[in-house]
């Protein structure tokens, strides 16, 4: 009798469980709603609906500069010594011999989309830093559109220019070395020739560097890449005022001579120019407009001492003619980082500067920063 129930009772459930079943909700198959972007690299994410590919990253530094340790520690300076030789007159306004600090945070946003007419990149740097005394700035660093093509790319907005000297390989350059070459307004495409061959030309902003407003730089290069050696040279065309140009001429040359070592030298002249080498754009103008000529050395060595640390000597030697006087600096700078982890650096960079009227300045700066 038990049995028999039992059967009805199974066979009954039996005939009923394909409309129950039917009446049971779907699950729903899951949705990557973001998507990796492996061919533009690793960071780089899709959102739903989108052609284009973003990344977001940044960089968190704070930075500690010490007085100049030539002399007393918050002593009055009737006039600073500059490491700059650009500036000629030193300010003669009261200077405290103090140290510098702040905290700058770093946000970078990309975007690359491939289109039929072009790859479009678009990169924008923000900044926001804390000051020593008190003060705090919220600025932009790079931003620009660049438009790729088979072999060519045209890049529009401000970044970089085209002519980039050797500056060295010290992660910081508290004293130094002396270098040249700003961030402007521009518009500049870059060609690769094959065969480890690129050309470059830009159309700038010449008050960037010191020059008239609302007038434009013209600048130029060409480097070359085969194996452990690349050389570069350079030419700018500088608008000093709105009626006349100066020029500047630069050269360099780096090798990898072992897995651990990189050397480095650059050389760069400039006649009404002098900020492409290295000079104070704010005195630039004044100077360039009385016949400035100069000339930059630049030397530098980086070593990898092991896998976490890292080390860097550098010197350069900037001397400049204005009008019959005669003005120098020499400077040597080092640095060692230590980066135990991806993304994350301690820095200690230091150097020692000495003018043509013996005067020196020497510092000493310490960083901590870690980029995500």
């Amino acid at each position: 009798m038990n049995f028999k129930k039992i059967a009805i009772a199974a066979a009954a459930a039996a005939a009923a469980t394909p409309a129950m079943a039917a009446d049971l909700p779907v699950v729903a198959e899951p949705v990557n709603y973001v998507q990796a972007c492996d061919a533009f690299g690793a960071g780089y994410f899709q959102l739903p609906g989108q052609d284009t590919c973003i990344r977001v990253h940044g960089r968190i530094r704070t930075n500690y500069t010490s007085h100049d340790l030539t002399k007393s520690y918050d002593e009055v300076l009737e006039a600073a010594v500059p490491a700059n030789p650009a500036t000629v007159t030193p300010a003669k306004a009261e200077v405290r011999n103090t140290y510098s600090a702040y905290a700058r945070g770093y946000i970078y946003l990309e975007s690359m989309t491939d289109t039929e007419f072009a790859s479009i990149k678009t990169y924008t740097e923000l900044t926001g830093t804390w000051n020593d005394d008190n003060t705090s700035s919220v600025g932009t660093g790079s931003a620009y559109v660049q438009l790729g093509f088979d072999n060519v790319s045209v890049l529009i907005g401000r970044t970089g220019g085209v002519f980039d000297p050797f500056g060295g390989y010290s992660e910081i350059g508290t004293v130094g070395p002396v270098a040249g070459g700003e961030d402007a307004l521009q518009i500049s495409a870059t060609a690769d020739l094959g065969n480890g061959l690129t050309a470059s030309f830009g159309i700038l902003d010449s008050n960037a560097y010191g020059g008239a407003s609302k007038d434009a730089n013209f600048e130029a290069g060409l480097s070359y890449t085969q194996g452990m050696v690349s050389a570069s040279v350079f030419a700018a065309a500088h608008a000093y005022n709105n009626d006349d140009y100066g020029f500047a001429v630069a050269g360099q040359v780096e090798a990898d001579v072992t897995d651990s070592v990189k050397v480095g030298f650059g050389a760069a002249y400039a006649d009404s120019a002098l900020s492409y080498i290295g000079g104070n754009r704010d005195f630039a103008q004044f100077t360039d407009a009385l016949g400035a000529t100069g000339y930059n050395l630049v030397a530098g060595a980086e070593f990898g001492l092991s896998d976490t640390v890292t080390a860097a000597l550098d010197a350069s030697y900037t001397s400049i003619d204005v009008s019959g006087f005669d003005a120098s600096v020499t400077t040597v700078n080092a640095s060692v980082v230590y980066a135990p982890v991806a993304g994350l650096k301690f820095v200690v960079d230091g150097g020692l500067a000495r003018d043509s009227e013996d005067g020196e300045l020497a510092k000493i700066s310490t960083r901590v920063q870690y980029s995500f």
